[in-house]
Formats: structure tokens, C-alpha cells, sequence
């Protein structure tokens, strides 16, 4: 089966290669826009006894607990001064009611507690509209740019806007580690394979799952709720994975290659024996990954959505859009080189070989 599909890949590879540049580019750009699907947090069972309790607290003492703390300071000015009040009463007040059910200040509360030790700081207590953490980061979305008040300086915090910036900041962090990985495995690549060619076609991989992966995430989060600390999962595995099963199969090639094979037989070679490798390494973690789904815990639900389509996208791009490219390529795959080919060794030689014995 494996070796037909070889087959199959190298008569069809330039359709399929465009297909595969074709999907990068819907997948990217659906799949950017994930980061403001996703949710923070997922460490409650919604099953459980302490969460039940909660929503009931919640019900019978909505005001309980605020979902935002905003905090309004002045560096010369006290919070008994007129235009102090004035700022921070006209800001509350022009909040929209279809976002915020609700709010408390120091001059409505007269609470000390509200009020900084030198008096030139004081916060305001909103409450969101919305009936879970989800709806209430919508409504936080609608005022977080409404909430600075004209001459003081605005400081926002509480759980909701907390969880709001923690997403923010994983998109951001996210961009950045890719950026500073694949420079560096782009170098390790070239020393395993002493080529240019052959050391990119594994980050091609890499790439080509993150995005099918974000793209697959943003679909999930439309049906249910999906933890923002799932894409950490999906660039770590999904790169270290695709580059594994890429190592692979470029690898298998490269000796086909060597050995005398050229174009159909040597891809052909590759899927049977590389392919089938892959495929079951793939799904054995696959599978491992999909166990994470019978925990009640929103975080590890969305670890396993992450996971198991990050692998499984690997698994497929290896197999599929990797030998079309290197059916394209054929002995150009080893075009670029850094260093200079040996020769192939015989069976029965080399220091793996005898490491073996």
C-alpha cells in the first residue's frame, strides 16, 4: 500500500505541490485569527461540586467579586479633589450598560479600602456583563480603550483583563520564539545534512503543521471552548514532531538516491519503508495525546486538540506533501551542499553498525 502511494505521489507531485502552497496560504490566513478565539484559563472541572457552589455565590451575591479593578492615580492630585472625582465619575459613568452590569467607586462606597494610603490613588469595581468568563472577555473587549480617564493615570487588572493581556502576550511570545527556532534548527539541519536544500525541507514541514494546526484550533474554538496555552503545545510538538518524521524521510531519499534509484523507484522506496515508519510513530502519539480528552479540565482538552492535530498534520505533510517535493527535486535535494558527499557504504560498515553489534 505504502509502496503504491509512493507511486501515486511522484506521477501527481507538481499538482500536489501546488496544492500543498495553496492550502499554507488559506490555513495562514484563517488560522491568525485563533489567538482572539481562544480562551484563558480551563483549570476548573465545571462538574464539580467547588465550581456548582460557585455559580450559585455567583447568582446570589452578583456583586461579589468585581471581573475587573481599575485603578486611577494622580501624582499631584488627592481623590478629594473635585476634578479628581469628576474625571474618574464621567469615565465609569459613559460606560456602556450592554458591557458592564455594574460598578462601585470610593465616593458611592466610601470604603477606605478603595483608597491608596497618600489618598492619590483609588480604584473602581466593575462587574461585566456576561454569563460565563467568555462572555465576559467580549464585554471587557468592547470598554478596555473606554476605561482611561482624561488626566490620570489608568491601571487595569482583575481576572478578566488578566486573562485577556495573558492571551494577548502568548500570540506575541509565540511569534517571537518561532522566529528565534527556526534560525537556529534551520543551522542544525545544515550540519545533520550538510546541504541547504535538504536542511529546509523539514522546517517546510514544521511550518506547514503549525499553520494547518492553527487553522484546525480556530475551528474547534468555534464549537467549544479552547485554552490560549493550546498553540504553546501546537509550535513545540508540531515543530519537533514534523522535523523528526522530515529527518526521516529526506534521509531515506538521500540513500535511495545513493544506492542507484532515481525518481519513482526511490520515492516509491521511501514511502514503503520511511512512510510506514512515520505513520505508526505518528499515531501510537496520536493516540496518547487523544487520552488527554477524557479529563473534565478545559486546559488539558485543548492540550490534546492542539497536540493531536499538530501530529497528526505532521504525519500527513510528511507523507504526502514532503515526497511530492522531493519527487520535484530529485537528485537536486542535495543541491547546495556545504560539504562534499562520501560515498555510500556497504551494508556491514560504519560506526552505527558496529555500535549494533
Amino acid at each position: 500500500m505504502f509502496e503504491a502511494l509512493g507511486r501515486f505521489l511522484f506521477r501527481r507531485r507538481k499538482p500536489l505541490l501546488v496544492l500543498t502552497l495553496l492550502f499554507a496560504v488559506l490555513s495562514g490566513a484563517y488560522g491568525v485569527g485563533v489567538f482572539g478565539d481562544m480562551k484563558p484559563g480551563g483549570f476548573e472541572d465545571p462538574g464539580s461540586d467547588s465550581r456548582k457552589a460557585a455559580q450559585i455565590a455567583e447568582r446570589a451575591f452578583p456583586q461579589r467579586a468585581p471581573d475587573a479593578v481599575v485603578v486611577y492615580r494622580d501624582k499631584t492630585r488627592t481623590v478629594d479633589d473635585p476634578a479628581f472625582q469628576k474625571s474618574v465619575s464621567e469615565t465609569v459613568q459613559a460606560l456602556p450598560k450592554s458591557s458592564v452590569s455594574g460598578y462601585s467607586t470610593f465616593w458611592m462606597t466610601k470604603m477606605p479600602a478603595q483608597v491608596s494610603h497618600d489618598r492619590h490613588a483609588t480604584y473602581v469595581a466593575i462587574n461585566l456583563q456576561g454569563s460565563d468568563d467568555n462572555a465576559k472577555e467580549v464585554s471587557y473587549k468592547a470598554i478596555k480603550d473606554k476605561l482611561a480617564a482624561p488626566g490620570l493615570e489608568t491601571l487595569r487588572g482583575g481576572p478578566v483583563p488578566t486573562g485577556h493581556q495573558a492571551s494577548d502576550e502568548v500570540g506575541k511570545d509565540l511569534g517571537l520564539a518561532e522566529g528565534l527556532s527556526f534560525p537556529v534548527l534551520f543551522i542544525l539541519l545544515v550540519i545533520v545534512f550538510g546541504g541547504l536544500a535538504a536542511a529546509s525541507l523539514p522546517l517546510f514541514v514544521g511550518g506547514l503543521s503549525i499553520l494547518g494546526s492553527m487553522a484546525v484550533l480556530r475551528v474547534i474554538a468555534q464549537l467549544t471552548d479552547v485554552s490560549v496555552f493550546a498553540m504553546s503545545l501546537v509550535t513545540i510538538l508540531g515543530l519537533a514532531v514534523a522535523i523528526d518524521y522530515g529527518l526521516l524521510i529526506v534521509s531515506r531519499y538521500r540513500e535511495e538516491l545513493e544506492r542507484g534509484h532515481t525518481g519513482e523507484q526511490a520515492l516509491s522506496r521511501t514511502v514503503a519503508t520511511a512512510g510506514r515508519t512515520v505513520v505508526v510513530s505518528g499515531t501510537t502519539v496520536a493516540v496518547a495525546l487523544a487520552g488527554m480528552t477524557f479529563f473534565p479540565f478545559g486546559f488539558l482538552k485543548s492540550m490534546a486538540y492542539g497536540g493531536v492535530a499538530a501530529v497528526v498534520l505532521s504525519v500527513f505533510f510528511s507523507l504526502i506533501a514532503l515526497p511530492a517535493v522531493l519527487g520535484v527535486l530529485g537528485a537536486r535535494v542535495n543541491a547546495l551542499a556545504l560539504r562534499r558527499n562520501k560515498a555510500p557504504r556497504q551494508d556491514g560498515q560504519g560506526g552505527w553498525y558496529r555500535l549494533a553489534q
